[in-house]
């Protein structure tokens, strides 16, 4: 147990004598941050009041963070040529109104000093998270282990500690573990589109959302680009190819509940949207698609092909 005297601003020394929980940490976005930040303003709060058997039992945390700085899947730079991981491109804008994400300790207001529109763009969102943690405290985020991989994180029931293990191999022991580090941060295409687009040979070339940065400019240009799925990064990636010069953009959704599905009208009418659409095949050319109309099947509860129902979408 700690013994050592917890001195206060008062100068009064109390012997304690407890242990505070260790904790391991697993990412520095917002989620892992923002609990660093809860603990933080709770001691600050227990200084102020002088509460020493508070101050003992507060976890000591330390917080792992894979890449080189804080922000998560906010930073575009995340892992720079990491097709395994996930970043948000450059360009990205939030689709949601920023009023619903304001914090009532660090208002927009404070943050940009000026009227900002409803909806942020990617590096304004990361700009303002970063600052509400450290407005207070400049080195607020000096004691994370960046550039620090966790490879595993084990249970030992004898201990009834966490053994964490780091792409090193080092290994250290955590009382509790929270895992901050998301759902998004590995890319997923469905294996079945995968299987379709590579057997049947498709020329084209193949990309994640995540992975539109780097020559998004040289990829959509004066070509005919095809999106599956009609989610947020569906009709963010349309509208920015429509500024980036693409020919057309044809939007391909198995379900039409996304938000390019409730898109009424796009820039120049260079985007068609395939509702209840699947891909299935490709061109002897390697050049089209071949798309074929599905249906719900309730009692299957998947997605059914649709005998006769096909349209190929050429390039």
């Amino acid at each position: 147990p700690d013994t050592r005297p917890y001195s206060l601003f008062n100068n009064t020394s109390i012997m304690i004598n407890t242990t505070p929980p260790s904790v391991a940490l697993i990412g520095c976005g917002p989620s892992g941050m923002f609990f660093l930040h809860a603990l933080a303003i709770r001691r600050a709060k227990l200084e102020e009041e002088g509460n020493v058997e508070g101050l003992a039992a507060l976890p000591v945390v330390t917080c792992f963070e894979r890449s080189s700085g804080p922000g998560g899947v906010w930073r575009s730079d995340r892992f720079s040529g990491d097709a395994k991981s996930t970043n948000m491109y450059k360009a990205l804008w939030t689709n949601g109104p920023k009023e619903a994400m304001e914090f009532f300790d660090h208002t927009y207001q404070e943050h940009f000093g000026c009227a900002m529109p409803m909806f942020l763009p990617r590096e304004c969102v990361l700009s303002y998270l970063l600052a509400r943690c450290t407005k207070n405290n400049p080195n607020f985020f000096d004691n994370v282990k960046f550039n620090t991989g966790v490879e595993s994180v084990k249970h030992d029931t004898k201990l009834e500690k966490f053994i964490i293990k780091l792409f090193d191999k080092t290994e250290s022991s955590f009382d509790n573990c929270i895992w901050a580090a998301g759902l998004n941060g590995k890319p997923k295409i469905p294996s079945s589109i995968d299987a379709v687009l590579t057997s049947g040979g498709f020329q084209g070339k193949i990309m994640h959302s995540s992975q539109t940065d780097s020559n998004f400019d040289q990829d959509v240009r004066g070509k005919n680009v095809m999106m599956i799925g009609d989610g947020y990064s569906a009709e963010d990636l349309a509208l920015q190819a429509i500024k980036l010069g693409v020919e057309s953009v044809e939007i391909v959704t198995r379900a039409a509940e996304g938000a390019a599905s409730e898109t009424t009208a796009w820039p120049m009418d260079k985007v068609d949207v395939n509702e209840n659409y699947i891909p299935t095949g490709v061109t002897d050319d390697g050049r089209g698609i071949v798309l074929s109309k599905v249906e719900l099947d309730h009692d299957q509860d998947k997605y059914v092909e649709i005998p006769g129902r096909q349209i190929t979408l050429d390039d």
